[in-house]
């Protein structure tokens, strides 16, 4: 029986731990994790002790980095295989061919398949067809914006529409403007969420003409967010408290109006997006004229025999049974009373016993949408 892999994670938080675990239980995999707050920590444990999988997260506590762990943990011990987890505001590094897996946050299906070839090989892995991916719009980089000149407007928006907090944020999840009790809710996990959404208003636009501006409505238990696009590069997040439910007429009167005098101080930065340089056109060759049908003269034409048709090029031409006896094929006895057994109800609780995993390593949909394991 194959032993149970030993996880380390590294991170300050907790957000990693939580993510490595949601992507085992979608992967219905046991796994043992071991949490370690620091480089120093993960360092010791791979020298002293075996381990399958090192998990870091970029922003690690001393004076490396993840990508600086991952590579000294490579040195130490080659065959010990790292993942590096960074967020949308970390510093980019080129890590070229470096012996580690870099993933960015949200991390999504590829992550999964991360720890797929970490644990088990690429080899593993070599049959299976890869999904395509859902293409994202390219819109270029995101413009620079004078966040101290919206601040005011921001925070008058807060108090108009009676708001608990509010953000700003660009569509790549990072937050730039972080005003009242916005504490109650994870702030960059809900910029991450709501960043591509909103990018996709450039999409619809080409539907609908003209520049789309979007709302989302959030309506939850314990809080309410409302998105409000400020273009197709940045967005803000207006937070209520769960059970202030008439605060959706206020965000659609004072909300629209605040985003139109936004987006206007912004300019056409708001909307402006890398558009697809245009291809050379590849000039036709020129045609050769057809040349004149022979003169008839008069004398009839012998008749050709034409040539059965080939099969296509990849086709397989199937020859006819030559001998072929269906009472030999269908007319054997069948013992119907085994599939009456199959699905008694003993052995259906059974089977059920044997497939279902401990309650604490199921994910559900939402929770796996939460952690960024699953895309929108």
């Amino acid at each position: 029986m194959p032993s149970v892999p030993r996880i380390v994670v590294v991170d300050q938080s907790v957000d990693v731990a939580r993510i490595v675990r949601g992507a085992f239980a979608l992967l219905n995999r046991q796994y043992i994790l071991v949490e370690v707050p620091a480089a120093e920590d993960v360092l010791e444990e791979v020298q002293n002790s075996t381990i399958a999988l090192v998990v870091t997260a970029y922003d690690i506590p001393g004076e490396m980095n993840g990508i600086d762990l991952a590579r000294r943990i490579s040195h130490l011990s080659l065959e010990t295989p790292v993942i590096v987890l960074a967020e949308p505001g970390d510093q980019e590094e080129d890590i070229g061919d470096a012996p580690f897996q870099y993933f960015m946050r949200p991390v999504a299906e590829p992550f999964l398949r991360g720890l797929r070839i970490a644990l088990d090989g690429e080899a593993a892995l070599a049959g299976e067809r890869q999904p395509d991916a859902p293409s994202r719009p390219d819109l270029g980089p995101v413009p620079a914006l004078d966040v101290d000149g919206l601040r005011a407007d921001i925070v008058q928006l807060m108090r108009d529409v009676g708001a608990m907090g509010i953000i700003l944020a660009d569509r790549n999840g990072r937050v730039l403007v972080d005003e009242g009790a916005t504490g109650y809710i994870d702030r960059e996990k809900l910029a991450v969420i709501l960043g591509p959404a909103f990018s996709r208003a450039a999409d619809v636009s080409t539907l609908v003409g003209g520049n789309a501006w979007t709302m989302h409505y959030y309506d939850g238990e314990r809080l309410d967010v409302f998105g409000l696009s400020l273009g197709v590069h940045y967005f803000m997040g207006l937070i209520f408290d769960g059970s202030n439910r008439p605060a959706f007429g206020p965000v659609t009167m004072f909300g629209r109006r605040a985003v139109d005098q936004m987006i206007k101080m912004i300019g056409e930065a708001a909307w402006a997006v890398k558009t697809p340089e245009a291809k050379p056109k590849r000039e036709k060759a020129a045609t050769r004229p057809k040349s004149a049908p022979p003169a008839t003269t008069g004398k009839k034409k012998k008749a050709v025999a034409e040539a059965p048709p080939q099969p296509a090029a990849g086709e397989t031409e199937l020859e006819p049974l030559a001998e072929f006896d269906p009472d030999l094929l269908f007319g054997q006895d069948v013992d119907e009373s085994a599939a009456d057994d199959m699905f008694a109800p003993d052995a259906l609780e059974n089977l059920a016993a044997t497939i279902l995993t401990e309650e604490g390593d199921r994910v559900g949909y939402d929770e796996a949408k939460e952690l960024g394991i699953l895309e929108e």
